[in-house]
């Protein structure tokens, strides 16, 4: 069943990711529900991806996948600080 649960958040990790990238190469227009929902996305799955894969532990240490997942996921939280500071206030997006 752990192991599960870490393919679990390697999947909402890939779902997270393909959004994020679709909505940036083909965005939504102005006043689309779906406009700001990568954004919402990062913030809200990315730290439930990162528990079910610390959740996934066996014998005290972490399958690649789950090891995977939590880099990813981090990874996407640091994107969208950066985007948030370096994109907002010094470049203007």
């Amino acid at each position: 069943m752990r192991r599960y649960v870490s393919h679990l958040s390697l999947v909402l990790f890939v779902c997270i990711t393909l959004f994020t990238l679709y909505s940036f190469l083909f965005p939504f227009v102005a006043g689309s529900p779906f406009q700001g929902l990568w954004f919402a996305a990062i913030l809200l799955l990315s730290p439930v991806g990162i528990l079910l894969a610390l959740v996934s532990k066996y014998r005290g240490s972490l399958s690649r996948i789950g090891i995977t997942a939590i880099a990813g996921h981090s990874m996407l939280l640091l994107f969208l600080v950066l985007y948030m500071t370096l994109g907002y206030l010094i470049l203007g997006v």
